[in-house]
């Protein structure tokens, strides 16, 4: 995929030098989990206020046990635009901050896109960040309460560049949380799906709660993120979500969702989705796994 460049370097720290995803600064890879959607870097959108602030929450991520953190600022939203070239500057700066001081967390490019129509043009000029700078797949975002008209045209266009999108908490959008029919059509077509893991412990109410549990037990959800916004109240921690997920269903599903599927995502290797169908105990209709053979395109109401 084509990189463009043109952001201005981090103001925060030291000037960066990179802007190839192979000039992120990353530690060694541990074992433990890895936190697909968080909102890290500094001063660039309504996630962390400083650096100081940016340091607590990695330090909060490390103590939960996430390893790896993908740092996922808002883009197209209509209030925030951060082009890929300019992420990959400010997750270089702050892989050399994190081991300067001691702080053990891989930190990878990402981005949160909001679903709109000019983002399967941006992805395709390499403008919109994809997960891990991979090119794979992007996390995209909906509305708070509706699913816009011409969302499964939208997700077909980003399918048919051979990326997977991912959407983010549909359990806290209105719409997909009073029926997950749509979201169920788009998994079968090849659209993955993250929970956040306060909405599994009830922090966004009782209704993103209960749309959680259920989106997860008929293996709607391929992984569990943070979507951690400071270093008090939306933190970095999966550790009590990821209980619940197991309390719904059981220990293999969270360790896939909050571990292993997002391991393989930012490492570019392929997700086993017949493996969430096996240990909820039933096979699921139309599943797609990834890069697999044959795709049906996203499926239309």
């Amino acid at each position: 995929m084509r990189r463009v460049s043109g952001s201005s370097a981090p103001s925060w720290g030291e000037s960066a030098v990179g802007q190839q995803s192979n000039d992120v600064v990353t530690l060694r890879p541990r074992e433990g989990m890895v936190d697909i959607h968080a909102h890290l870097l500094p001063r660039v959108d309504d996630g962390s206020r400083g650096i100081e602030q940016t340091l607590n929450m990695a330090r909060l991520a490390v103590a939960d046990g996430i390893a790896t953190l993908v740092a996922t600022p808002h883009h197209l939203n209509g209030v925030y635009r951060n082009p890929a070239a300019g992420i990959r500057r400010h997750c270089h700066v702050l892989g050399r901050k994190l081991i300067d001081e001691g702080i053990d967390l891989e930190v990878l490019p990402g981005a949160e896109c909001h679903l709109v129509p000019e983002l399967p043009a941006a992805l395709a000029q390499g403008t919109a960040m994809t997960v891990a700078d991979r090119g794979r797949a992007v996390l995209v975002e909906l509305p708070v309460h509706h699913v816009p008209r011409g969302a499964t045209d939208i997700l077909e266009e980003i399918v048919s560049l051979g990326l997977r999108p991912i959407v983010a908490h549909p359990e806290r959008n209105t719409q997909l949380a009073r029926d997950s029919a749509m979201l169920r059509e788009w998994v079968e077509g090849g659209v993955l799906a993250q929970v956040t893991a306060q909405s599994c412990i009830g922090k966004f109410g009782p209704q993103a709660r209960a749309a959680a549990r259920e989106m997860v037990q008929q293996g709607l959800i391929h992984f569990i993120a943070s979507d951690s916004h400071r270093d008090q109240r939306r933190i970095p921690e999966l550790t009590s979500g990821r209980a619940v997920i197991e309390d719904w269903t059981c220990p293999e599903i969270g360790e896939l969702l909050s571990e292993t599927f997002p391991r393989a995502l930012v490492r570019g290797h392929p997700i086993e989705a017949s493996r969430l169908s096996h240990a909820l105990g039933a096979p699921r209709r139309g599943w797609l796994s990834w890069f697999g053979a044959g795709r049906t395109g996203v499926a239309r109401r």
